[in-house]
């Protein structure tokens, strides 16, 4: 079959049903804009939730009296650690800076000496920051002959995992519903506007035509249809990406891939769409 042909009766069905064609662009359009909202719903969830673990620290003390070698092999070990993302030392007069810079006491008035350990401040990958890891992670490095004592803030991380669980479970159904729900919109949007045309179908089976000769021009004006929802939800998306940085959250992410995700759902869509449609009007 000539591919030519095929596209120029595909974009003439488009002009033969101008307002059916503009209805579906529009359903597609809006059906694309809401997947892609909730596609940046999740994807924000998730930013959101590495750039929190990324603050919860590991507060290793050492023991007191270990020696500045040590400390370096010890340093290096943990650094070498593909769960760990950043280990920062904490020297005793650096402790007690913080300690008299965050209560505001200076505790050479009280005390002579320095009564303040030195530590670690370890940040995990968020990777690896579940409850469970963690408490891993923190039995090890317990055993370490330099190490005193390992802190962390337990029920904080326990709360954030526990909850982010449950926000991502409810976003991926919603997703999966949505996902659903739109499909069948469109289905049904494709499936009106064929079945305006379907004496056009039986007159060409009348005549002879081949079910691919027959289907092929309304599986270009699907993907057509798609392309054109796809270029509209991603003009949407942009617009509404914009005014939520403007307006509630300027740190609003936006995957490279939206775009090009949001085109290729909609010619898929539009694709199967009619290729479904088109069928019920076929014998086999």
């Amino acid at each position: 079959m000539n591919i030519l042909f095929t596209l120029k009766e595909g974009m003439i069905n488009l002009k033969r049903a101008r307002l059916s064609a503009v209805v579906s662009i529009l359903s597609i359009s809006l059906a694309l804009s809401l997947i892609g909202i909730s596609l940046l719903a999740g994807e924000n969830l998730r930013d959101i939730f590495d750039r929190v673990y990324q603050q919860v620290e590991i507060e290793v003390f050492l023991q007191p009296g270990v020696n500045a070698g040590k400390i370096k092999q010890l340093r290096k070990k943990l650094a070498r650690d593909t769960r760990v993302t950043k280990v920062i030392y904490i020297s005793r007069e650096k402790a007690l800076e913080e300690f008299q810079k965050n209560f505001g006491e200076d505790l050479s008035t009280i005390i002579e000496e320095n009564p303040l350990p030195a530590s670690f401040r370890i940040i995990l990958d968020p990777a690896n920051a579940s409850p469970k890891l963690i408490e891993k992670f923190v039995a090890q490095i317990s055993q370490y002959p330099e190490v005193q004592e390992v802190l962390y803030q337990k029920e904080i991380i326990n709360f954030l995992h526990k909850y982010f669980r449950i926000a991502a479970i409810a976003a991926s159904l919603f997703a999966l519903l949505l996902f659903v729900v739109i499909t069948i919109l469109i289905f049904n949007t494709i499936r009106l506007t064929i079945h305006s045309r379907r004496d056009i179908i039986q007159i060409m089976r009348l005549v002879g035509a081949t079910n691919w000769f027959i289907k092929s021009p309304f599986l270009i004006e699907g993907m057509i249809q798609g392309i054109a929802g796809g270029i509209i939800a991603s003009g949407i998306l942009y617009l509404f990406t914009n005014l939520v940085r403007d307006i509630i959250f300027p740190r609003l992410l936006v995957p490279d891939y939206m775009n090009w995700f949001l085109l290729g759902i909609g010619i898929f869509l539009g694709w199967i769409g009619s290729y479904i449609s088109v069928n019920r009007y076929l014998d086999y």
